[in-house]
């Protein structure tokens, strides 16, 4: 696949999202829909995965490119995208329950994608190699963004949660925020935000709580606000969101071995399609990519020639990220920042 943005004429149902999403109707819209369906689906009649269901876009797509045969299993951990693909699809499953087949093309999990490591066909235990591709879109859905939900947004005041999942144990934010030591949230700040101020708003958030703990958005952003040169703000507001939602999440460490445990699941032309957003997501996928494309590895026992050959488990289709076409990006601005990147099983 050509690296090179694709200014291609956008066919009419991407034109009818454009629609919904400017009138506030569409639930998420997909980013890059036929890049990533065209990298994925290389046969109709085979098993995938969507990582992330959201309002359905990819699904939806790879299920017009699936024979009555094909099937995909989508992965969501909010229980809204859930709900409302299962008003979405609602034709598709009642469809295949009247015809008294055994699973529905379509199969809705909600679970964290991590999960799709576990994927049994039909429920009946299978050998390794025989998913046919499995697409992770790394984004937040637009809807999480909007609403007054979880707290993912700056722009909309929330209780301080951040968590995708339902998980009583996992910490939310507000309770890191309250129980981490300056050091462990500059730490935070610095890995999962990369973000240049992350000292001052540390120091900044350890002197508010001691007043007032921190519970919601508007808490965390009046800090922010606080720390950070006016014509700075936005970006580390952002930054800053995205670090505690990561931790919240343990995104990074779920998506290195979501890729790592998949891959024994790719049948032979098995395709990984994977979008992100920033940097340390990118980083991780091209790391992993190109460790499992290795032709030769470090050899200990042979200290003539410290290399050995060793055949590749993956190839890389996409050498470097594709990025979306402008077109894309003027309708759709939140996909001014993805990169994807492709790999199939050898």
């Amino acid at each position: 696949m050509s690296t090179k943005k694709n200014n291609r004429k956008r066919p009419e149902r991407d034109r009818t999202l454009e629609l919904e999403y400017a009138e506030g109707k569409a639930y998420h819209v997909p980013v890059m829909l036929k890049e990533c369906c065209d990298a994925l689906v290389t046969d109709p009649d085979g098993t995938y995965i969507d990582g992330t269901l959201g309002g359905g876009g990819h699904t939806s797509e790879i299920l017009l490119r699936l024979s009555e045969k094909g099937r995909v299993y989508s992965f969501d951990a909010d229980i809204h995208a859930i709900e409302e693909c299962q008003l979405r699809f609602a034709d598709e499953l009642a469809k295949q329950e009247v015809a008294g087949l055994s699973a529905s093309r379509l199969v809705l999990r909600h679970e964290n994608f991590f999960m799709a490591c576990s994927v049994k066909k039909d429920g009946k235990p299978l050998g390794e190699e025989f998913l046919s591709g499995i697409l992770l879109d790394l984004g937040v859905s637009s809807r999480q963004l909007d609403s007054n939900g979880i707290g993912l947004s700056y722009r909309v005041n929330s209780r301080l949660n951040m968590k995708f999942g339902s998980h009583a144990e996992t910490p939310t934010a507000a309770s890191i925020i309250a129980s981490s030591n300056q050091s462990d949230l500059e730490r935070i700040l610095r890995e999962y935000g990369e973000e240049p101020f992350a000292r001052s708003i540390a120091r900044r958030i350890v002197d508010v709580r001691r007043a007032s703990p921190l519970q919601s958005t508007f808490d965390l952003r009046a800090v922010v606000e606080e720390s950070v040169p006016p014509h700075l703000r936005l970006k580390a507001l952002s930054r800053v969101f995205q670090a505690f939602r990561i931790a919240v999440n343990d995104e990074l460490n779920v998506l290195e071995q979501t890729l790592r445990g998949i891959v024994p699941l790719l049948a032979s032309g098995g395709r990984i399609v994977v979008l992100s957003y920033h940097s340390l997501e990118d980083r991780i996928v091209k790391d992993v990519f190109h460790e499992y494309a290795r032709r030769s590895v470090p050899d200990p026992t042979n200290p003539k020639s410290n290399m050995k050959p060793v055949q590749p488990i993956l190839k890389e289709i996409t050498k470097k990220p594709v990025s979306p076409s402008d077109e894309e990006i003027a309708f759709n601005y939140r996909a001014r920042s993805a990169k994807l990147r492709i790999a199939e099983k050898v």
